[in-house]
C-alpha cells in the first residue's frame, strides 16, 4: 500500500467542503420551493443528499438534533470523501 498523501487529503477535502456550500444552499431552496427549474441548482440540490451521506442518512436522529452536530456531520463527510479521494489518486499513481 502507497505511502498516505497528507496534501492531497487537505486539498480534496477542501474541494468537497466548497462543492458542498452551493449544494447545501440549493437543497435548501429546493426544500422551501424555490430553486425552480434551474438545471445547475436541481444538480446541486440532488448532489447534496450523495454529499451528505454517510453521516446524515445513517445517523439522522443524533445529526438532526443539534446544529453544531448538523455542520460537524458534514465536515466528516467531508473529510471521508477526501479521504477516499486521497486513496483514489494515491492508487492509481502508485499503479503507473
Amino acid at each position: 500500500m502507497a505511502k498516505f498523501n497528507n496534501q492531497i487529503l487537505l486539498a480534496s477535502t477542501i474541494v468537497f467542503v466548497f462543492l458542498l456550500i452551493p449544494c447545501f444552499i440549493a437543497a435548501g431552496s429546493e426544500d422551501e420551493g424555490m430553486l425552480g427549474t434551474n438545471i445547475i441548482g436541481v444538480t446541486f440540490a440532488k448532489l447534496f443528499y450523495v454529499l451528505r451521506f454517510p453521516t446524515h442518512t445513517l445517523f439522522w436522529d443524533l445529526f438532526s438534533s443539534n446544529t453544531i452536530l448538523y455542520f460537524l456531520g458534514l465536515l466528516m463527510n467531508c473529510i471521508f470523501y477526501g479521504f477516499i479521494t486521497e486513496r483514489l489518486i494515491t492508487y492509481f499513481n502508485s499503479t503507473r
